[in-house]
């Protein structure tokens, strides 16, 4: 009786480290495979990878000017009490547009606080509403500009609440 316990022990043991074994390759196999595969297409976005920055830094370099534009919260139109925060980056064609953005962030802010106010959640909380915004920000803001125009529109920030 003592001989045939021991036996069955042994073989429980030895199943366990078995299965302890290939649940540890399987985890360490994900592992590898996740990190080849979401690296390599970090690497692909331009992300540093072990090269630098290389010639994915150079054609980020040639996208313009950027304007990063302080926070803006609104209340937004409608019934309900909702109010949106938003931080704006412009991207303009020239270091002359920028300058004129910066100089002319008085009229620009305005215009995108009245557009911004004007909206409803429901028209702006969907992926179509968040890109008729940006089209419709771009106008406004393109039409208080003079020596150039902002090329697009980047949400950095968008909270609805």
């Amino acid at each position: 009786m003592a001989d045939e316990a021991a036996p069955e022990g042994k073989s429980k043991k030895g199943l366990f480290i078995i299965i302890a074994v290939v649940l540890v390759l399987l985890l360490a196999g994900g592992g590898g495979a996740a990190y080849f595969f979401l690296a390599g297409k970090k690497a692909e976005e331009g992300g540093e990878g072990k090269e630098g920055k290389g010639e994915a830094g150079k054609e980020q370099g040639s996208i313009g000017e950027v304007v990063e534009l302080p926070p803006f919260i609104v209340n937004l139109a409608g019934e309900e009490s909702r109010y949106l925060k938003v931080v704006l980056v412009i991207q303009v064609s020239s270091v002359a547009v920028k300058d004129e953005v910066t100089n002319r962030a008085p009229q620009i802010k305005d215009a995108i606080i009245t557009v911004l106010s004007s909206k409803e959640p429901s028209e702006i909380l969907t992926v179509e509403g968040k890109y008729e915004l940006k089209l419709e920000l771009v106008k406004r803001i393109n039409q208080t500009l003079t020596t150039g125009v902002a090329k697009e529109l980047f949400f950095v920030e968008f909270v609805v609440q």
